[in-house]
């Protein structure tokens, strides 16, 4: 290793030390989210950990570095997420705190504790992104973007809106007049409804989902209105000779949990089942416009059933009572999730405020190649890391095993995919082919779950054996095995990687995706999908698989490292994954602090681990990436007692975060590097290069807040890899001014 690259790493490099006061960050962007008090203040809250990421994720809206187009798109997405938030997290706490099931979350809340706090805090964030929108509208505005009132409309437009609505929407409409004899009408969740309020009559108008909310008006400058302003607009094409005496929008989010009556063997029909269950499910959060009187607020609230209840708990020195107040959310912007059609109706028109059009390389060693993967792959192993190299590796490789008459097996296992998949086209092709073929669908992935039924039966009907893994343990690890016939020998083929089989995502994730004709990785693969179809794993030679061996070979690693420290020998840790969340885990990390090990976590989403504590986490620093890219991918890298090296540590690459749901409750595989060239891409290239990051990371202080390196100055990973022609490896450090010295 160079000496530009140990400096580079400085302390992991160094071995143990003294404890040293922290380095001072600049001051920009401290989250404001109050901490969770904890019991033992050994645990940060996980819910509260979740609401700090949207709100990094929000920051990125204000971040004026980005273009225009991209900041609203973090707005829509921060929306999207606290949608899910609301319809996953906190519909989880209100079943546990009606359950009254006496569970305490590992930092020492009650469910009725953390359920206040939580929805405290996510209201707090609902506001503030209430008002990072109109900020983001004054400045379409100054780029004669506009969104105008209905009394700023022209005799001109009124007629053209008339027109539109007559032709377009009128028909579409199902307006319900609900009394006695007219039940409230089902809603999806997410689902967008008008209620007009007609002398004593309560009409709910649910807005059609299947088209575009924001309508584009004629005229010079580019100005939209909404589907529901276009219904307050011509409600008398709909009730003639009424009165209006008040008009509102609402929107509804539904408990999203799978609810599965009983355990059943035919798992499609157990998820089948929970699938018509949710749709009925109960309302977690109603959000309503500001315009919306208070009897209609009553009104839906009391059709929804948002009933709380009574229910006193106490937080910290205070106590309130859970009220309907906590489920209703008024806003001037209802649907905030939705505001990125703006962007992608203009996109054309206005190219420079969105990100530059990014082109993923191909594969170097394929195209040496010709794209034939099994030539290449006799020649070396191959790393892949999207969205900076083309997904097309990954249908290439899968394209020619379908055709390849030498192949004569694949397995997949397939948990997030599109609709049009062409790796589901290449698993039928290879059916249709006569090629034996298995695909592990994992029907429980979350909102996928009616897509994969689907592709499951479309695979079903073209001959591919079709499983849908284990009841009670999620399909989380992503897998496939080519056996072909060489020699008249069967010889494996195997894909293994931290990414969903999903193109698009492949765009916006960074991954990691490893190809190896490694017998012993190939048979340890066979050993996974064997456990997949009869629920018996022997225990593999070089794959780590959860949920039987993974927890134990993580706590046998890091332990090995505090012994190195123990000893006087360099030691290291830098881990990059989604979440950490596991108690055990941190606690594991914590003894390897305070025996001296020197720890880098780069933890995209959910933390539970306090940083920089002296006594307990004082050589454990945490960051989070939030940039243009989703980062995804999951590596374990570990010093062996040596000054870190491609050629001395210990690397792992996977599927799996530090949460308990992976370590216990999912098929997940950790894989180890071998190979001392990929080795040096991904500890040289990858993990380095996101500790260096500064332009795009947020880092965690020991007091729950996440404060920004540097937003607009400083090394971006991202762009690093965005640029480089080849993966980044060793040389490129040396070679690229930007790493500076």
């Amino acid at each position: 290793m160079s000496e530009l690259i140990s400096k580079l790493w400085g302390r992991a490099v160094a071995g143990p030390r003294r404890q040293e006061a922290p380095e001072e960050l600049p001051s920009t962007n401290v989250v404001e989210v109050e901490s969770v008090p904890s019991n033992n203040g050994r645990l940060l809250n996980r819910e509260i950990s979740d609401l700090l990421f949207i709100q990094r994720v929000m920051a990125e809206s204000e971040n004026i570095n980005h273009p225009l187009f991209e900041r609203v798109r973090f707005l829509s997405i921060a929306a999207d997420v606290l949608d899910q938030f609301y319809a996953v997290r906190v519909a989880k706490l209100k079943r546990s705190v009606a359950k009254g099931d006496g569970y305490v979350t590992p930092d020492g809340l009650t469910a009725a504790q953390q359920f206040l706090a939580v929805t405290q805090h996510a209201n707090e964030l609902l506001q503030a992104q209430q008002a990072a929108w109109e900020v983001l509208q004054r400045e379409l505005t100054a780029h004669r973007i506009v969104f105008p009132m209905l009394a700023e409309l022209t005799p001109f437009d009124l007629d053209w809106l008339s027109k539109y609505f007559r032709n377009h929407l009128l028909h579409v409409l199902t307006p319900f007049r609900i009394d006695e004899e007219h039940p409230f009408p089902f809603i999806a969740s997410g689902g967008l409804c008008a209620i007009l309020e007609l002398g004593y009559a309560h009409i709910v108008m649910p807005l059609p989902a299947t088209l575009t909310r924001f309508i584009s008006i004629p005229g010079q400058d580019d100005r939209f209105i909404t589907i529901e302003m276009l219904v307050r607009l011509f409600w008398e094409d709909l009730f003639p000779d009424e009165q209006l005496r008040s008009f509102g929008v609402f929107q509804i989010f539904r408990d999203n949990d799978l609810a599965k009556v009983a355990v059943n063997d035919d798992l499609r029909a157990v998820v089948e089942s929970g699938l018509r269950m949710r749709r009925k499910a109960n309302v977690i959060q109603l959000s309503v416009s500001d315009s919306m009187s208070d009897e209609a607020i009553k009104f839906i609230s009391e059709q929804l059933g948002l009933d709380a209840g009574q229910m006193a708990s106490p937080l910290g020195n205070r106590s309130k009572t859970i009220t309907m107040s906590d489920f209703v959310f008024s806003a001037k912007h209802v649907g905030l999730a939705n505001i990125s059609e703006i962007v992608d109706a203009l996109t054309e028109k206005f190219p420079n405020f969105t990100f530059p059009v990014y082109k993923p390389r191909n594969s170097s060693v394929l195209e040496k190649f010709e794209n034939d993967c099994f030539a290449a792959l006799q020649d070396q192993d191959i790393v892949v890391h999207w969205p900076y190299e083309s997904f097309g590796s990954v249908v290439r490789f899968l394209e020619q095993s379908a055709q390849d008459p030498q192949v004569v097996a694949i397995k997949q296992t397939l948990y997030r995919t599109s609709d049009q998949s062409p790796i589901v086209g290449s698993l039928i092709i290879a059916a249709q082919n006569g090629k034996t073929v298995l695909a592990v669908v994992e029907l429980e992935a979350r909102d996928n779950e009616q897509s994969n039924i689907q592709l499951a039966q479309k695979m079903e009907a073209a001959g591919v054996q079709v499983i849908y893994g284990i009841v009670g343990l999620k399909i989380h690890c992503k897998a496939t095995l080519v056996v072909r016939m060489e020699d008249d020998e069967a010889v494996t083929y195997t894909h293994l990687g931290t990414g969903n089989y999903h193109p698009k995502n492949a765009k916006m994730y960074t991954d990691i995706s490893f190809f190896t004709r490694d017998a012993a990785i190939g048979h340890d693969t066979h050993l996974v999908f064997g456990y997949l179809t009869s629920e018996t794993l022997r225990q593999p030679t070089k794959l780590l698989v959860a949920p039987y061996f993974l927890r134990q070979k993580l706590h046998d690693l890091i332990h090995q490292e505090i012994g190195h420290a123990k000893s006087g020998r360099p030691a290291y840790i830098c881990i990059k994954v989604n979440s950490l969340t596991d108690p055990a885990m941190i606690e594991d990390l914590y003894e390897a602090s305070e025996a001296g090990v020197e720890v880098d976590l780069i933890i995209r989403r959910h933390c539970a681990l306090r940083p920089g504590v002296v006594g307990m986490s004082s050589r454990i620093r945490v960051k989070s990436i939030v940039g243009r890219f989703l980062e995804h991918s999951r590596l374990y890298l570990f010093g062996n007692g040596m000054p870190v090296s491609a050629g001395s540590a210990t690397l792992f690459f996977g599927s799996a975060d530090l949460m308990e749901r992976n370590l216990d409750e999912r098929a997940e595989i950790l894989v180890p590097v071998e190979s001392e060239k990929i080795r040096e891409e991904m500890i040289d290239g990858i993990l380095h290069a996101n500790i260096k990051d500064e332009r795009q990371s947020w880092v965690l202080d020991r007091d729950n807040n996440y404060l920004r390196r540097a937003a607009d100055e400083g090394f971006s990973a991202q762009s690093f890899f965005m640029e480089q022609e080849d993966p980044a490896i060793l040389g490129h450090f040396s070679r690229n001014k930007s790493w500076g010295a």
